[in-house]
């Protein structure tokens, strides 16, 4: 559940859960990742999500045109989507 004020939103993520937070601040792009519960200071391993969230954060600020790979990969599956929802 999503609750809204003047200057954020508030997401109550699950306890396994972890976001990608994309924003856009003077024209550059902002990534941040938030988990629901933080790793361990000095943890050797790191819980998938919040390994495979990092990956994407990380590809998306040093890799420039990633982005546009996966907005071409959006709107080419974005049909996909769309006959989904019909079908229900």
């Amino acid at each position: 559940m999503a609750a809204k004020n003047t200057d954020s939103t508030i997401v109550d993520l699950e306890k396994n859960e972890v976001a990608l937070i994309i924003g856009e601040e003077e024209g550059s792009m902002s990534v941040r990742v938030v988990a629901a519960t933080e790793v361990a200071e000095g943890a050797t391993d790191i819980p998938a999500p919040q390994e495979i969230t990092l990956a994407l954060a990380m590809r998306l600020l040093k890799d420039p045109d990633f982005h546009d790979e996966v907005l071409d990969w959006y709107y080419e599956h974005q049909d996909d989507a769309d006959e989904e929802e019909a079908e229900e």
